[in-house]
């Protein structure tokens, strides 16, 4: 991997060197799951590290410049559309999430997925923007093969109903979530309410303990405020001697304005963990 390469291309070639994409449908829940991997430009030698990505709600922010920033650097990168999200099969809940997730890494990790993408199989990484953040961080949890994590700006469920946001998170579902596939606004939100401890990032954090952990906190954030979505996480698994590496940027919740800075913070810090 080399960060050197994040904002700098090589020259196309005519031996088949250069990077690629590959449409890709993966099963979750008995649903296909639709979206794509970049694979790297082969003058980088593999087997190369792999970052999964997970798209926030309802994913109109899809992070392609932070993706082909680190498919540059040598990564193979995954993106997914989760369950009801852009064509994907099946019906959005927020807790298909974590299930969706887990079944991509597995299926990242399987050694013939490894084998025909060059996939290093010790570094597989999970990012997250977002409701993205959420996920990538619960479904860490259950994935003990997965080297790192990152949320960026992540968005916390249960800390929003705990703090009386809960008129801002159904207004989000039923505002932005009208290009999701579900049967209705008020299921969705109740899907969120019913099952708000198991999608807690606090829940079960114990487990993160072992993986590598970067939070990327957006210190403008009105969306996701950092103050009660990720600075309790970091405190918690700093109590836990993990290994947690905090960062903030000066930006709104989508980091508009410092994508460069972001992805120089991620791609930096997965080098760093793979290396360590």
């Amino acid at each position: 991997m080399k960060t050197e390469l994040l904002f700098t291309e090589f020259e196309c070639d005519e031996k088949g060197s250069s990077p690629d994409i590959y449409e890709l449908n993966i099963i979750s829940g008995g649903c296909r799951l639709y979206g794509y991997l970049l694979s790297p430009d082969k003058r980088i030698p593999g087997p190369y590290p792999a970052v999964i990505m997970s798209h926030g709600f309802p994913g109109y922010t899809t992070n392609n410049d932070l993706e082909l920033a680190l498919m540059r650097t040598g990564c193979v990168v995954i993106h997914i559309n989760h369950r009801g999200a852009w064509g994907s099969e099946g019906n959005y809940l927020f807790t298909n999430l974590r299930d969706d997730l887990v079944a991509v890494a597995k299926w990242a990790h399987n050694p013939a997925t490894a084998q025909r993408y060059g996939i290093d199989t010790d570094n597989i990484f999970l990012v997250g923007h977002s409701m993205g953040g959420q996920t990538v961080l619960n479904a860490a949890k259950e994935l003990p093969f997965v080297r790192g994590v990152a949320a960026l700006a992540a968005y916390d469920i249960e800390a929003a109903l705990g703090n009386g946001l809960e008129k801002e998170l159904f207004l989000m579902i039923e505002t932005e979530g009208q290009c999701l596939k579900m049967n209705s606004a008020s299921e969705v939100f109740e899907n969120a309410l019913n099952n708000r401890y198991e999608l807690s990032v606090l829940n079960g954090c114990e487990r993160l303990a072992g993986h590598a952990v970067l939070l990327v906190e957006a210190s403008l954030d009105t969306v996701a405020p950092a103050d009660i979505m990720m600075k309790p996480l970091a405190r918690t698994l700093e109590s836990l001697s993990a290994r947690v590496e905090y960062s903030s940027i000066v930006s709104g919740h989508s980091f508009a304005g410092q994508r460069m800075k972001l992805a120089k913070a991620v791609g930096e810090w997965i080098e760093k963990t793979i290396n360590t």
